[in-house]
C-alpha cells in the first residue's frame, strides 16, 4: 500500500524521481501515469492499471459516462520505465493537465495508487481538505449507513 507525502524536485526535460519509499514499493518497473482527478497525475504499476478501471469497464458501452472517463483516463495514458535511478519523465500534456509549474512536485501515496501534484496546489487542496475533513467524514459515514442496513 502507498502512503506518505514525499517531495521531489523536477528537472530539465520534466524529469522527476519516484521517492526512494514508493519505489521500493513497486513490483516491477513497468508503471503508467495517467490524468488524475482534482488536477493531479496518478502512478500506478502496469499490473494494477486494469484494477484501477473496474468500475469503467463493468458499466455497459452504452453509458456516456463510461465513455468519458475512459476517454479521460486512457487517453492521457502513458507506459513509462524508471531509470537506474528511478526518474521519469512527465509528459507535457500531464503536466499541463495537473498545472506542474514550479520545480517541485508531491507525490501522495494514495493506497493502491500514487498522485504526482504541483507543490502549489497541492498546498492548497490539502488546506481545503482539512477545512472540510468533519463534513467528508459525516458524508461517507451517511454513505455507510446506507449499505449496511
Amino acid at each position: 500500500m502507498f502512503i506518505g507525502e514525499y517531495k521531489a524536485a523536477k528537472t530539465a526535460g520534466n524529469r522527476v524521481a519516484i521517492p526512494k519509499k514508493i519505489r521500493a514499493q513497486l513490483k516491477n518497473k513497468d508503471v503508467i501515469i495517467t490524468r488524475g482527478y482534482e488536477g493531479c497525475i496518478v502512478l500506478v504499476e502496469r499490473s494494477d492499471f486494469e484494477t484501477l478501471l473496474e468500475g469503467v469497464s463493468s458499466v455497459p458501452f452504452i453509458s456516456g459516462d463510461k465513455r468519458e472517463t475512459a476517454r479521460f483516463l486512457l487517453s492521457g495514458a502513458h507506459e513509462v520505465v524508471p531509470d537506474s535511478q528511478g526518474r521519469i519523465i512527465l509528459p507535457e500534456s500531464l503536466i499541463e493537465h495537473a498545472d506542474i509549474n514550479g520545480e517541485e512536485v508531491i507525490f501522495i501515496g494514495v493506497g493502491s495508487w500514487v498522485e504526482i501534484w504541483d507543490q502549489k496546489k497541492w498546498n492548497e487542496y490539502k488546506n481545503a481538505l482539512d477545512a472540510q475533513s468533519k463534513d467528508i467524514a459525516n458524508k461517507l459515514l451517511e454513505l455507510n449507513k446506507g449499505v449496511n442496513t
